[in-house]
C-alpha cells in the first residue's frame, strides 16, 4: 500500500549538521541490529498465527470458523499473500455456506483489497464487480470506497497506457472524496487520504500540516507508525531533504522489521538511496533483506519493485571496481618506476661502497626497501593472476550457460507452441476430458525438471570434466559416489556443484533443486562427514576444484 502515493510529515525534532548525522547513524546501527534478529521476529509472528490456526482447525461452528479464518487473513495480510488469498477464499464459502450475504459482501471487499495490494487488477476487477454496491452501509461502504480508491489509484500509478491512467486516476479521487465524506475528519484514514491528495497538489505545507496531527495518533513499532513514517519521508523527498527523507525511511523499515512485515517498501528504498551515496556495503545488506521479504510474501509486483534498486547497486559495484582497477594499474606502474629506480641505486652504491663506508648502512636500509618492495609487487602480481583466473573462469561459465540458457528458451518456445497446438486441436474437437487429463498430469512438470537437471548436469560436466573424480577424491574411498553416467550427476553432487559455481546458501540451491533448506543442510553435513579432510574445509576445497 505504501508504494502508492509519495507522502510523509514534519520532524517532531528538526535535524541539523553533525547532530542529524548522528542521529541517522544510531538509527543505521539500530536498524542492523533489528535486521539481525529479525530471525525472532517472524518466529514470534508464526507462533502468534500457528495459534489462531489451531483454534481454527478445531471449530465447528461455522459463524466461528468464519471469524477465525478472518483473523488468518488479517494476520498474513502483509505477510504471506498466499495464505491471506486462501483463507479470504475459505471466508467467501464460510459465508455462502451460512448464507450471511453482508458477510459474504465484506469478504468480497477484503479479497479484492488484497488482490489490488499484491497487484492482480485482473482479479481485483473481478470480484469488485461481485460486490452489491446498493446494498452496502456503515463500514462496509467505507470499507468499499476505500478499496475502490486503492484499487484504482494502483492501476493509474502502474498503467503504461496514457488514457487508462488517467480514468484510473480519476476513478481513484471520485472514490477518495466519497470516502472523506463518510470518514471522522481526526481519523487516520481521513488524514491519510487527504495527505495524498494534497502532495497530488503538491502542496506540501498543507500534508505536512495534516501529517502532524497523524504523528500524533500513531503508536510507534506498529504497522501504522511505520506507514505513517514512510509517507512522510517521501513528502520530504517532494520537499528535497534527503536527510529527513532517510532519516523516516529508517524508522518506517524499523517498524517493519519489528512487526515481521513483508509487505514492505521503506527498507529497499533506503538502499537504494545509500547505494547512490556509495555505502554500498549497508545498502546491499538491506536490499537482501527486502529481497527475501519478499519472496516470503511472494507477489510479482514486490519482486519487480526491488529489482531497479539490485540494478543501481549493481551497477555502483561495477563502478567501484572499475576505479579500484585504475587505481591498481597506477600503483603498479609506480611501483614498477620506484622498483627500476632504486635497483640502479644498489648498483652505483655496490661500486662505491669502498670508497664510501659511511654509505653502508644507507645501503642496507636501501636494500631492506627494495626487498620489502619486491615482495610487495610479488604479492600485488599474484593477486592479479589470481584475479584473472578468476574473471577468466566467471566469462568461460557465463558464456557457457547464456549460449544454453538461449537454446533452452528456443526450445521451451517450441515445446509450448506445440503444446499451445495440441490443446487447440484438443478444442476444437470438444475433447474437454482428454484437455483435463493432460491439464491435471504432473509428468510434463516432472519432464521439464527432469530435463533442466540434465541440461544442468550436461554444461556443468562440460566446463569440469573432471569435477567427479576430483570430488571423490575428497571422499572416504567406501564413500565416493558413482553418477549414473558420465553424463549426469547425483543429488550430493548436484548440491556441490551449485556451491562450485558461487551458489552456497541452502536457501537458493533448495529453489533450484526442489528441496527444502533442511534437507539440503542435512545433505551437506552427510557428506561432509564423510570427508577426508577436516569438514570445515571441505567446501572451500570444492571451490578450488578446476582451477
Amino acid at each position: 500500500m505504501r508504494h502508492f502515493f509519495f507522502l510523509t510529515l514534519l520532524a517532531i525534532l528538526p535535524l541539523s549538521g553533525r547532530a542529524k548525522t548522528t542521529t541517522l547513524d544510531s538509527l543505521y546501527r539500530c536498524l542492523d541490529q533489528e535486521i539481525a534478529r529479525s530471525g525472532e521476529y517472524i518466529k514470534d509472528k508464526q507462533a502468534q498465527i500457528a495459534l489462531i490456526h489451531n483454534r481454527y482447525l478445531q471449530a465447528r461452528n461455522p459463524m466461528v470458523r468464519h471469524q477465525l479464518a478472518w483473523d488468518l487473513y488479517k494476520s498474513y495480510g502483509a505477510f504471506m499473500n498466499d495464505s491471506a488469498l486462501h483463507y479470504l477464499n475459505e471466508c467467501i464459502s464460510l459465508s455462502k455456506e451460512m448464507k450471511q450475504h453482508d458477510l459474504l459482501q465484506s469478504d468480497y471487499i477484503a479479497l479484492t483489497h488484497q488482490y489490488a495490494a499484491a497487484g492482480f487488477y485482473n482479479e481485483a476487477l473481478k470480484y469488485l464487480a461481485l460486490i452489491e454496491r446498493p446494498q452496502l452501509k456503515g463500514q462496509q461502504l467505507t470499507d468499499y470506497y476505500y478499496c475502490c480508491n486503492h484499487l484504482y489509484g494502483e492501476m493509474g500509478y502502474y498503467s503504461k497506457d496514457a488514457e487508462l491512467k488517467t480514468k484510473s486516476y480519476r476513478l481513484s479521487e471520485v472514490y477518495r472524496d466519497s470516502l472523506c465524506e463518510l470518514l471522522p475528519p481526526n481519523s487516520n484514514l481521513y488524514l491519510w487520504r487527504k495527505v495524498v491528495q494534497q502532495c497530488t497538489l503538491k502542496d506540501y505545507k498543507a500534508a505536512l500540516n495534516l501529517c502532524d496531527v497523524w504523528l500524533n495518533q500513531v503508536k510507534e513499532n506498529t504497522p501504522e507508525y511505520a506507514n505513517m513514517a514512510f509517507f512522510r519521508s517521501e513528502v520530504y523527498n517532494g520537499l528535497g531533504d534527503e536527510e529527513r527523507r532517510k532519516y523516516w525511511l529508517a524508522l518506517s523499515a524499523l517498524s517493519d522489521v519489528r512487526n515481521a512485515v513483508m509487505d514492505q517498501a521503506s527498507l529497499w528504498s533506503l538502499a537504494g538511496l545509500l547505494s547512490q551515496e556509495g555505502d554500498l556495503e549497508r545498502s546491499n545488506r538491506y536490499i537482501e533483506y527486502s529481497w527475501n521479504c519478499t519472496q516470503r510474501y511472494n507477489t510479482h509486483l514486490r519482486s519487480w519493485l526491488v529489482s531497479p534498486v539490485l540494478g543501481i547497486i549493481s551497477d555502483t559495484y561495477k563502478t567501484n571496481l572499475s576505479r579500484s582497477n585504475t587505481l591498481l594499474r597506477w600503483l603498479i606502474g609506480a611501483v614498477s618506476l620506484l622498483s627500476v629506480f632504486l635497483l640502479a641505486s644498489f648498483i652505483y652504491v655496490w661500486q662505491k661502497k669502498k670508497q664510501l663506508s659511511i654509505a653502508r648502512n644507507d645501503l642496507r636500509h636501501i636494500n631492506a626497501q627494495l626487498k620489502g618492495l619486491n615482495s610487495e609487487l610479488s604479492g600485488k602480481n599474484d593477486q592479479l593472476e589470481r584475479l584473472n583466473d578468476k574473471l577468466s573462469e566467471t566469462n568461460k561459465v557465463k558464456d557457457e550457460y547464456i549460449g544454453k540458457f538461449l537454446s533452452t528458451c528456443s526450445e521451451y518456445i517450441d515445446k509450448l507452441d506445440a503444446y499451445r497446438m495440441r490443446i487447440n486441436r484438443k478444442l476444437r474437437a470438444n475433447q474437454v476430458n482428454d484437455l483435463l487429463k493432460i491439464t491435471s498430469s504432473e509428468e510434463l512438470k516432472e519432464n521439464e525438471i527432469r530435463e533442466l537437471f540434465d541440461n544442468f548436469d550436461t554444461v556443468f560436466l562440460n566446463l569440469f570434466p573432471n569435477f567427479v573424480a576430483d570430488f571423490n577424491a575428497l571422499l572416504q574411498p567406501q564413500h565416493r559416489i558413482q553418477p549414473p553416467s558420465k553424463t549426469q550427476l547425483t543429488t550430493d553432487l548436484r548440491i556441490f556443484a551449485l556451491i562450485r559455481l558461487g551458489i552456497e546458501e541452502s536457501s537458493r540451491i533448495s529453489e533450484f533443486l526442489r528441496y527444502s533448506p533442511n534437507s539440503i543442510y542435512n545433505y551437506r553435513a552427510r557428506i561432509k562427514n564423510k570427508a577426508v579432510c577436516p569438514r570445515e574445509e571441505f567446501e572451500q576445497r570444492v571451490k578450488e576444484i578446476g582451477m
